[in-house]
């Protein structure tokens, strides 16, 4: 049995602070064996909603006002540096909350921040304190309130908080596949992007984490044209369903819904084939900006 440490990483004392989170490196054993993939695919059912709840359970609320809910919940992620899974698990939250209860306009960005307050201690290293969350309102509400709301939500999610994300099939689906490429680091920048992208868009809400992981794993090997000449991208959707024994048709939908998104959202720089160094952010977004001020506008 192989018990060596293969993590190489030296700082000192001083250079702690720069070098960030030390992440612990995937486990190839664990990543292969299978009952990973059922134990991801039983635990997802749990955290996807079953249809829309515009003009259901949510009568004020509009799409397009979880559109800019949403996209003000990536900017606050993408300027804190947050881990990826922190905004996609709090749009999560959202979209989990608002399928049960009925929502107040006017409380639409104080459930934002309590989500990224929730993921943040669930998914990332360093907590989003309760004070910055509320600077990033402008106050329009207080400490007090978003700790209040805390308890309210967890108790309504009936403190199912260890949610699947679409973000926990990369590292399977890489070791798995045979076409992904060694060095995937472009590659998962774009994956990355394309499953923000992709939460901030309530059409993705109703599909799997698993089927918008292969969706946008696909896209993005599209996109760099990673694929061999012999291998379409049909081919590939029909691969990853096999592996992930998902629905092919559901599969296919997603993808070519996640198209048009990309089409109409992203910058050209990230629709067309390209290599080049993108941000580490959750998703790059030029020209894209969200202030407190536009949730006077809904």
């Amino acid at each position: 049995m192989d018990l060596t440490c293969r993590e190489n990483v030296h700082f000192s004392q001083n250079d702690k602070e720069s070098v960030g989170p030390v992440l612990a490196a995937c486990d190839p054993v664990l990543l292969r064996d299978p009952r990973v993939w059922r134990n991801l695919e039983v635990l997802e059912q749990s955290c996807t909603i079953s249809g829309s709840y515009f003009g259901t359970v949510q009568k004020e609320v509009q799409p397009r006002m979880r559109k800019i809910l949403t996209m003000w919940m990536l900017k606050v992620c993408e300027d804190q540096r947050c881990e990826h899974e922190v905004f996609l698990l709090a749009a999560q939250f959202v979209d989990r909350y608002m399928a049960q209860y009925p929502m107040d306009v006017s409380n639409l960005q104080l459930l934002g921040a309590v989500c990224i307050f929730l993921a943040s201690k669930i998914r990332d290293t360093s907590p989003l304190s309760a004070t910055k969350l509320c600077l990033y309102s402008d106050n329009t509400f207080s400490i007090m309130e978003l700790l209040e709301w805390e308890i309210e939500i967890v108790s309504r999610l009936n403190w199912d908080l260890a949610s699947v994300l679409p973000s926990d099939y990369l590292d399977p689906l890489h070791h798995s596949l045979p076409i992904i490429p060694h060095d995937i680091s472009a590659l998962l920048r774009h994956t990355h992007s394309y499953i923000a992208l992709s939460a901030t868009e309530f059409t993705f809400s109703t599909y799997r984490p698993s089927v918008i992981a292969c969706s946008c794993i696909a896209a993005a090997i599209q996109h760099l044209n990673l694929l061999d000449g012999g291998l379409s991208c049909e081919t590939l959707l029909q691969l990853m369903a096999s592996t992930l024994d998902s629905d092919l048709v559901s599969l296919c939908n997603c993808y070519t819904a996640l198209e048009e998104i990309l089409t109409t959202n992203l910058p050209l720089d990230l629709c067309v084939s390209s290599a080049r160094e993108v941000s580490k952010s959750p998703v790059d977004f030029e020209g894209v900006r969200v202030s407190p001020q536009t949730f006077t506008h809904l």
